[in-house]
């Protein structure tokens, strides 16, 4: 792992769970392990946007190389509270807005390049009425990343570039506070639904399927149409494509596994709980192994074959998840967070 890496996501995601880890309920340690996410969360957009609007202000390339750094450590806690898919995040498109994924026509770049292009003012509200595609982290890091922007007159500190940095920034922290805020206010209807729950661990069951089948399967050539494609993963702009899946398992370490173990020895099976405990170790553990992007990899016999590898652990991190965890919990797939009453 890169020492740029560690700086954006290790430093947010070694946390402390002081007062969540003697949750009395798996629901009510959920509830308080997402809502200290979520507050992750709108801490680090408010540190990016802050960067940013000093950096414009005052250009330099050591306030360059923080930039980047803190749009990572934000990114980084954005990949961490991913897994959550239910409630809050739900409206509006919400999710989209702090990441456009897929993109496989690149409508990131393509709203980015007519923003840069047109004469129309610039501001956070503007980007907010505009596509999700250029509301969100993969925005910014066309601005920050991509050569058809850092190899033109249109480089940071360009004036429209500056402005549009700045304000994609400030729509990025206005929708972490409003989704934290809106989290704290879930907290009486979480705590007395008992479907949550189900949707909680169904939450956590859908993104190990997307990390293991999509974000990682997809860009090696273990799915589709089986040909390597590095452009289809997670932050190939920025180089940080394993980072920002190692931030997600992670996040789900630090924010779903202690929930989940109280519920589960609540069942009788702190057995289990131990076992894919040690297999998610596993898992983490071989991401410290390897560099920060997939692309790298991809290029030798021996790097398809770690990869191989590491999907091989996200595959038996699901599997057991989805498997004898599921079946422990009686978990039924098909629930919808809006249900119940």
């Amino acid at each position: 792992m890169t020492s740029l890496h560690r700086f954006g996501c290790c430093a947010l995601l070694a946390l402390s769970f002081t007062g969540t880890a003697q949750a009395e309920t798996p629901r009510a340690a959920w509830h308080a392990q997402i809502a200290h996410g979520y507050s992750q969360l709108a801490t680090a957009t408010a540190q990016f946007e802050s960067t940013a609007t000093d950096y414009c202000q005052e250009p330099s390339p050591a306030g360059l190389l923080q930039l980047k750094e803190q749009w990572l450590a934000a990114f980084s806690a954005w990949q961490a509270v991913r897994f959550v898919s239910f409630g809050p995040i739900e409206e509006n498109t919400r999710a989209w807005k702090f990441q456009f994924w897929p993109d496989p026509k690149n409508l990131t770049a393509s709203k980015v390049d007519y923003w840069l292009n047109s004469d129309k003012p610039i501001n956070a509200e503007a980007i907010a009425k505009d596509s999700v595609a250029v509301q969100g982290f993969p925005a910014a890091e066309y601005l920050l990343y991509d050569e058809r922007i850092t190899a033109t007159d249109s480089a940071l500190p360009a004036e429209r570039s500056c402005a549009l940095i700045t304000a994609i920034s400030g729509n990025l922290q206005s929708n972490a506070d409003s989704l934290n805020a809106d989290w704290a206010a879930l907290e009486e209807r979480y705590l007395n639904v008992a479907d949550y729950d189900n949707g909680t661990l169904q939450s956590a069951m859908q993104a190990l399927e997307l990390m293991a089948d999509w974000r990682l399967a997809g860009p090696i050539g273990e799915r589709g149409n089986g040909k390597p494609n590095p452009y289809v993963a997670d932050a190939w702009r920025s180089g940080q494509s394993l980072n920002t899946l190692h931030a997600s398992l992670k996040g789900l370490s630090d924010y779903f596994v202690p929930g989940l173990n109280l519920l589960l020895a609540e069942n009788d099976s702190a057995a289990l709980a131990e076992q894919f405990n040690q297999q998610l170790n596993k898992t983490l553990a071989h991401f410290e192994q390897l560099p920060a992007d997939i692309a790298p990899l991809m290029e030798t016999e021996a790097g398809q074959k770690s990869l191989k590898a590491l999907l091989d652990d996200l595959n038996a991190t699901k599997a057991m998840l989805t498997g004898p965890v599921s079946t422990a919990l009686s978990v039924v797939r098909g629930f919808n967070s809006s249900d119940g009453d």
